[in-house]
């Protein structure tokens, strides 16, 4: 049962990132010719998105918000461009770390950044390949790629340390939600 639980918590929140993540880069996903399900979705990718997301917690509320604030925090990275809150990039990074480190359980949220990390860090690093046009917060345009390939798996093997199954879990979902929605 936990299995099956967190399947639907990995799939659910999964989507809701990659929503997410698609919809802020439209314009990238423009310049190279694709199309999304966030594009086709326009404004309803908010309720549709906050259903989904909503159902997770509902299984498994822990997880799904550890890897919605990790993915959350390893996407704004550690720019210092100025968000619509007023703040840096990475002071809301270091205002989410704390607050997950204070209300989540520790270990979770840890597993969820390094894991969320390494399916970023293999993103940016794919896209730099298969993309004519890369977002500038490509993590390749601050590492390098051999700096990009270290991390994702310093990353990878903290993440495997700390719960070596869900991470196989969200490694295995992660392609599968990438899979469908870019169908």
């Amino acid at each position: 049962m936990e299995l099956l639980n967190d399947m639907s918590v990995v799939f659910l929140t999964g989507i809701v990132i990659k929503l997410m993540d698609d919809y802020l880069d439209q314009e990238i996903d423009r310049l190279n010719g694709r199309t999304t399900l966030a594009m086709r979705l326009d404004r309803a990718i908010v309720p549709y998105s906050l259903i989904l997301l909503t159902f997770s917690i509902l299984i498994d509320y822990q997880l799904t918000i550890s890897l919605f604030w990790a993915s959350y925090i390893v996407g704004m990275g550690i720019g210092s461009d100025e968000l619509p809150t007023g703040l840096k990039s990475y002071q809301e990074v270091i205002i989410m770390l704390i607050f997950g480190f204070l209300v989540l359980d520790s270990r979770l949220f840890l597993f969820s950044i390094l894991i969320i990390s390494f399916v970023q860090l293999t993103d940016d690093y794919i896209d730099y390949y298969l993309e004519e046009y890369i977002n500038r917060g490509n993590f390749i345009n601050y590492l390098g790629k051999i700096g990009t390939v270290l991390l994702s798996l310093l990353t990878l093997v903290g993440a495997l340390v700390i719960d070596w199954q869900r991470g196989l879990l969200v490694i295995a979902i992660a392609n599968i939600v990438v899979w469908i929605l870019h169908r």
